[in-house]
């Protein structure tokens, strides 16, 4: 079986290397057993990721990164409301930061990146539209 980045490995591919990389920084960071979990979890996620990819439908072909318009189309709704979740969650953060701590912490530099990076996408997407 051969495995590529635009197939059936994408997801796969993407879930053991980022979960990989949390899991050794949190085996750096002292946390030898939550790291083991951690690797342990993101091993079985990317399992799941590959074995599903083969499969038909519309979650298979987004998982393979692949797909017709209709399925991008999906994809790309998923990933806008999923933005709009980790965004209010970071704003949120930020302000119970900023009550209980004078100052927005880390929530307010995941609000601050999220906040640039749509008004640079915005300027540079309605220049190409």
């Amino acid at each position: 079986m051969h495995i590529t980045w635009t197939g059936r490995g994408a997801a796969a591919g993407v879930l053991l290397g980022l979960g990989g990389t949390i899991a050794g920084a949190t085996a750096a960071g002292g946390h030898l057993g939550i790291a083991l979990l951690l690797l342990a979890f993101y091993a079985v996620a990317a399992l799941v990721a590959f074995l599903w990819s083969g499969g038909r439908g519309d979650v298979a072909a987004i998982l393979r990164v692949q797909g017709d318009e209709r399925q991008r189309s999906i994809d790309r709704d998923a990933t806008a409301i999923a933005g709009l979740a980790m965004a209010g969650a970071a704003v949120g953060g930020a302000i119970y930061e900023a009550a209980v701590d004078a100052g927005p912490g880390g929530f307010g530099v995941i609000a601050a990146v999220g906040g640039i990076s749509y008004a640079i996408a915005v300027a540079l997407l309605r220049n190409r539209r």
